[in-house]
């Protein structure tokens, strides 16, 4: 029940009674003076067509009457506030039969002052017509109507308030959980709010009932309409932030460490200036880094060897309140906006792509001013919660989101730091290409940070003023740093008790360190192993000294000081750590040690959660374990994942020689990608996932771990599906995930909300992920077996597949050879282009209901009526037309061998659109 639409009603039930009111009063003058019958008449001409226009506006309220009915479903308070609404729409009806009185009166009126009929007020005027009763009647049912109206305005406006009192509370919730900045608009809701509550304090202390007056009801409506606007807008801001965040966003800031006191204060030691204005000592890096930050433009780039710290310094200075000042001076009297992204080669694929760094800036732009998403955010602005809710971003609405942000001409600043860049997964030169492109806008600049490649090399270091390197910066932190964690360490203070010159270890490790800052890091590690053990004072120069200055040899030498017990399973685990697709659960690695004891130990697992005491001793456990066979070049993060230490542990692992070096030393039938799939498949089977499950489409889900799960050993069972013999290993695995899976939500170990067969929500969304892996021969195993494999989806999973190829194209994942494969498979095993299905029952395939619209008549079709109707031929989404011309083309081919296929193996060609051949539909489809 709309508040605007309700107050609306009664405005126009108030305008009546107090235009009413002033007719009948006994004081009412209709004549301006004696003798001047023409002005008499225009004098009720104006009262008749006032009548005339309250008349309209009560009938159009009446007529609204229909919206308000109760749902069978409605709660006590909802059916409560109804009666107010159905009371009030009653007394509009009343006064609209009042009013047609008084205009029937008026008439006669008229037509008695033509013939020279004169009245010294309206009321003796009436009284001519209507009996003395009738005009009191008339009287007491406008003062009836007034009270009563006043009554139920104040209980619905109170109920209003209270809702939106909620709603703002949980506004606000939802703003500090994204940390979103809309202070200001939340507050207008607050101040409209407490006006609201005011006024009907005031209409509820008023005497006679005579609480509210035209203007007020009016004012009312315009307070209510204004708070559901501000509501509104508010709550569908939130809606786009959160989808443009995603799980693993904030992981890889979180898990840099901060910067060691007192390092990287160089960074704003040059700020003394001169009379000039300028800095006093301008020329090095530091001046540079300064002075740009202050009115720079474009790009600053700061580089250095691996482990020098770039990430370290790029967080310390992203979120440094020194650079906001600095960067406060280049804004000016613009509103400054700072944002920054960490890419990451070891973790999930938006940690590592272009598609990951857009999501990530935008969130943190509009995290700090919300109102640019209306105007940026155009495309999706206007849709509906649920599709802004559910629909995924897809990288050229992202691009064009960023440059209409570049192009605005606002008073907003925009300065982006952007870390890791040879970590980006994709073409670099094009790449960098990009980020020029961005600053050429004159309110966007980007510091960016990457190792020095020839690639950056050539994009940012030509000029001097706008790079530093990192490695020849930090002597002196390098040498703090050292110095700190050795004299941690309870025994330093013991060793520099005995030994005068114990400090010379420290100069040692800086001088060695050649602004390294990860060397430092492993060498005072193994120091503080020494004096843990109570090394004398030259044990541990002799330690120093036996580590090698370059990275690449010390790993090595860390790896060989395993004890060689432990090689074996040093070698299964680094291996599946580098083949892991994003960093997997702690539990995962305990887990993959249970393959020592029995291959199929994941098979024989019960399927029962384990409870959080008992997991977190197992994870402390696998955390030891993990430390002594790969001596700290794997550690475990605040969220229980297992990561490298550092990106050049996994550089370096995945050389030709390392990776020889970890075969050699792994069991000759070890495969890493087999022992994923048994250690994930345990971990699902044994773990509980509160989280609630959405599915938004074909194969696509709300992030969950459940999930992440499933995508990760679907990932290697691509790898194995092609492999020889895997129904002996792979096969019973997928099955056993297969039987699993639904008992899991019997058991309320998984939640999900899917629209399929409700007992079989899960069973759909692993048997969607199955077909979106184009797993062929997996399939080509199963089908012959399971005649109902695909029941859960209750549509033709056909249809699906018309879906992913017409209408998921600007998906980088999606290769169209791979879905024409899988709908080769679903042909051959007996699925028929010529199903009829109701397309309001599409087995929660969001499917061809909502993608497509067919010239067929009904809501009954087939997956070959989809394939040939899809309107115009094109894709649902409106980027088809930036689809690559590669890609473009491949998608045709692919459409051009399905239309084949269908036809070979049975489609009614008696809904063939007119004459033309495969080729020339597929050709118009991607055009």
């Amino acid at each position: 029940m709309d508040p605007v639409t309700i107050i609306g009603i009664a405005g126009s039930v108030v305008q009546f009674v107090s235009f009413a009111f002033q007719l009948i009063s006994k004081t009412k003058d209709i004549h301006e003076s004696a003798g001047r019958q023409s002005k008499e008449t225009a004098k009720l001409d104006t009262v008749y067509n006032h009548l005339l226009t309250l008349s309209s506006k009560l009938e159009v309220s009446s007529k609204r009457y229909p919206k308000l009915e109760l749902d069978e479903d409605d709660d006590l308070s909802t059916t409560v506030i109804a009666k107010h609404v159905f009371a009030i729409n009653d007394l509009s009806l009343s006064c609209e039969a009042d009013c047609q009185k008084l205009l029937d009166i008026v008439r006669k009126l008229q037509s008695v002052s033509a013939s020279g009929g004169k009245w010294g007020s309206f009321r003796a005027a009436v009284a001519t017509i209507w009996k003395s009763s009738e005009l009191e009647d008339l009287e007491d049912r406008l003062q009836k109507t007034q009270t009563t109206l006043t009554l139920h305005i104040c209980a619905l406006t109170t109920h209003w308030h209270g809702m939106f009192d909620r709603q703002l509370r949980e506004l606000r919730k939802e703003g500090l959980a994204l940390d979103a900045r809309q202070s200001t608009k939340l507050d207008s809701i607050a101040e409209s709010l407490e006006n609201i509550k005011l006024r009907v304090a005031t209409a509820r202390s008023s005497k006679h009932g005579g609480g509210f007056e035209p203007g007020d009801v009016e004012s009312l409506g315009d307070q209510l309409s204004r708070l559901s606007l501000f509501r509104e807008t508010a709550a569908r801001e939130h809606l786009i932030l959160k989808s443009l965040s995603f799980d693993s966003r904030p992981v890889r800031h979180s898990s840099i460490p901060a910067a060691y006191s007192r390092t990287f204060d160089w960074a704003f030691e040059s700020e003394e200036l001169n009379g000039s204005g300028s800095t006093t000592n301008g020329g090095s890096p530091t001046v540079e880094l300064i002075d740009w930050l202050r009115g720079g433009q474009d790009i600053f780039w700061i580089s250095g060897k691996p482990g020098s710290g770039k990430s370290t310094f790029m967080k310390f200075l992203a979120d440094h309140p020194k650079t906001e000042e600095a960067l406060a001076r280049w804004a000016s009297r613009n509103r400054l906006i700072i944002a920054s992204h960490y890419f990451w080669s070891a973790g999930t694929a938006m940690q590592k792509s272009r598609q990951g760094l857009l999501q990530t800036l935008l969130y943190e732009i509009f995290r700090q001013l919300p109102g640019l998403i209306e105007t940026a955010c155009v495309e999706r602005w206007p849709k509906t919660p649920e599709d802004i809710n559910h629909e995924v971003w897809l990288l050229p609405e992202l691009q064009r989101v960023v440059q209409r942000l570049a192009d605005l001409d606002m008073e907003v600043k925009f300065c982006f730091f952007i870390d890791g860049l040879d970590e980006f997964e994709g073409d670099h030169v094009d790449f960098c290409r990009s980020l020029l492109d961005i600053t050429k806008s004159p309110h966007i600049k980007l510091c960016v940070s990457s190792r020095s490649w020839n690639v950056f090399e050539d994009a940012f270091g030509r000029s001097q003023s706008s790079k530093l390197y990192m490695h020849e910066l930090t002597h002196n932190d390098i040498r703090s740093y050292a110095e700190r964690r050795l004299q941690e360490h309870p025994r330093w203070s013991e060793l520099s008790a005995e030994v005068s010159n114990a400090d010379c270890l420290i100069d040692q490790i800086a001088e060695r360190a050649a602004g390294v800052f990860l060397w430092v890091f492993l060498v005072t590690g193994q120091l503080r192993n020494g004096l843990t053990e109570y090394d004398s004072f030259s044990d541990l120069q002799r330690r120093l000294e036996r580590v090698p200055d370059d990275l690449e040899a010390f790993f090595r030498q860390i790896l060989e000081s395993v004890e060689p017990f432990y090689h074996q399973k040093m070698a299964t685990t680094l291996l599946i750590s580098l083949e892991a697709t994003e960093p997997a659960p702690i539990a995962v690695y305990g887990f993959h040690d249970a393959e020592y004891e029995d291959p199929n130990y994941a098979l024989k697992l019960h399927l029962e959660p384990l409870p959080k005491s008992q997991q977190a001793a197992k994870n402390k456990q696998t955390a030891r374990r993990l430390s002594a066979r790969c001596r700290g070049l794997l550690e475990t993060t605040k969220g229980s994942k297992v990561e490298f230490l550092h990106r050049s542990v996994m550089d370096f692992l995945r050389t030709k020689g390392m990776t020889s070096f970890l075969s050699d030393k792994a069991p000759p039938t070890f495969n890493p990608h087999l022992s994923l799939i048994r250690a994930y498949t345990a971990y699902t089977k044994t773990t509980r996932f509160p989280q609630s499950i959405e599915r938004t489409y074909f194969a696509e889900h709300t992030p969950s771990p459940f999930t992440s799960a499933l995508r990760e050993i679907l990932a290697h069972a691509q790898v194995l599906d092609t492999t020889p013999h895997p129904e002996e290993t792979l096969y019973p695995l997928l099955d056993e995930l297969d039987t699993s899976i639904p008992q899991m939500e019997r058991k309320s170990q998984i939640r999900i909300n899917a629209l399929g067969d409700n007992s079989n929500t899960a069973l759909l969304v692993y048997r969607e992920l199955i077909l979106d892996s184009h797993l062929v021969n997996y399939l080509d195993y199963r089908l012959p077996l399971d005649a109902d494999y695909f029941r859960p989806f209750k549509g033709p999973v056909l249809s699906n597949f018309v879906a992913t190829l017409m209408g998921r194209c600007v998906d980088p994942g999606v290769v169209f050879e791979d879905s024409v494969r899988v709908m080769r498979c679903l042909l051959g095993n007996g699925c028929n282009p010529n199903e009829k299905y109701a397309a309001k029952q599409s087995g929660g395939m969001q499917m061809m209901t909502d993608v497509v619209r067919t010239p067929w008549k009904g809501t009954v079709r087939t997956p070959w009526e989809d394939l040939v109707a899809w309107p115009a031929g094109r894709c649902a989404n409106t980027c088809c037309r930036e689809m690559p011309v590669a890609k473009r083309e491949s998608r045709r081919a692919a459409l051009e061998e399905v239309l084949g296929m269908m036809l070979e193996h049975g489609a009614d060609r008696s809904v063939w659109p007119g004459t033309e051949t495969p080729e020339a539909i597929s050709r118009r489809r991607c055009c």
